[in-house]
């Protein structure tokens, strides 16, 4: 079993090496940025499992993490039973288990959210805004990203709109002179890499819970229990991170998670910087914008998209023409 400390390492260097899609078509990284992230990881590889102990210090940080406006009152520490599942007074215990929770109660509920990446790998950057509204069960669902990529051959810029119900996802690519609409079938894993290629995982219900961050942050910081507030009604803890899980060259970690009594995940922060032969820095940061009265209606475009079939389908639109394939 890789030891947990090499773990945060490769996930935060593979998280990184992320570095988008292509301007017109879905592509993966550039090999510049592949090459990078491959170095990093291989540093750190090389680095975590022959170092027992973290060297990791704070450094003064180039981001802002989320501004809370809500109205909030600071409450003494609760009992262990009021706490989210898989806290304690001290903290995270089970990591495991606040994922879990956090997608079942997401699950369970009508819900909107916001999320800004903000990653680079040595010279080259990427910078993402997502914005999303998700009925209960995960569908119908709306997500808009909005991704800037900066590289030493120039800067590209895509935007992804994606709609999906319990059978069917349709996503449309915008970039130059060119729009690009796909439908996939939802069920069977048919959702193609390329749909979120600027992001660390390729799984729809990961994306719209935004899952796979929660279990970064909690896999990557030592997160302590700060304390509980209310906030709009309803008890919070606050959980924070300072420090990362015994990976060593951390030259900066901070993160900060708002939970509720079920485990759902308010709005999450996580910066964290690498030294390795290419710096690499991550920030993200997710939010709950509305929670139970939301209601999802199926955008217009969607109907350029092939009717469904069991295969899936690409409609290419561009000034002059449209084209329709089936894959």
């Amino acid at each position: 079993m890789v030891p947990r400390r090499a773990a945060v390492v490769v996930a935060l260097v593979l998280v990184a090496g992320c570095a988008g899609t292509d301007q017109t078509t879905p592509t993966t990284a550039p090999e510049s940025t592949t090459t990078a992230a491959n170095a990093t990881l291989a540093a750190a590889q090389n680095e975590t499992v022959t170092n027992a102990s973290s060297t990791a210090a704070t450094a003064s940080r180039t981001t802002t993490t989320t501004s809370v406006t809500a109205a909030t009152t600071t409450l003494s520490p609760p009992p262990n039973a009021s706490l989210p599942p898989g806290v304690n007074a001290s903290g995270v215990r089970d990591a495991s288990t606040l994922v879990a929770a956090h997608r079942t109660a997401l699950n369970d509920t009508s819900f909107a959210f916001r999320f800004h990446a903000n990653v680079s790998v040595g010279p080259a950057n990427q910078w993402t805004r997502q914005r999303g509204t998700v009925e209960a069960g995960l569908s119908p669902l709306v997500v808009h990203s909005d991704s800037v990529r900066r590289f030493e051959e120039g800067t590209t810029r895509v935007t992804t709109d994606l709609w999906a119900n319990q059978t069917a996802v349709v996503v449309r690519y915008s970039g130059e002179n060119r729009t690009e609409i796909r439908r996939y079938n939802r069920t069977g894993g048919n959702l193609a890499d390329e749909t979120w290629a600027h992001l660390p995982r390729a799984d729809l219900d990961s994306q719209v819970t935004q899952a796979w961050l929660v279990e970064l942050a909690l896999t990557a910081g030592e997160f302590e229990f700060d304390r509980i507030e209310r906030r709009d009604g309803r008890k919070v803890a606050v959980l924070r991170a300072t420090e990362a899980v015994s990976a060593d060259n951390f030259t900066d970690f901070d993160a900060t998670a708002v939970v509720d009594a079920k485990g759902r995940v308010h709005s999450l922060s996580l910066t964290a910087a690498y030294a390795g032969d290419d710096e690499t820095r991550i920030h993200y940061e997710f939010e709950l914008t509305d929670l139970g009265s939301v209601s999802v209606e199926r955008p217009t475009w969607v109907g350029a998209a092939t009717p469904p079939t069991k295969a899936n389908a690409t409609t290419t639109v561009s000034e002059r023409n449209t084209t329709a394939t089936a894959e």
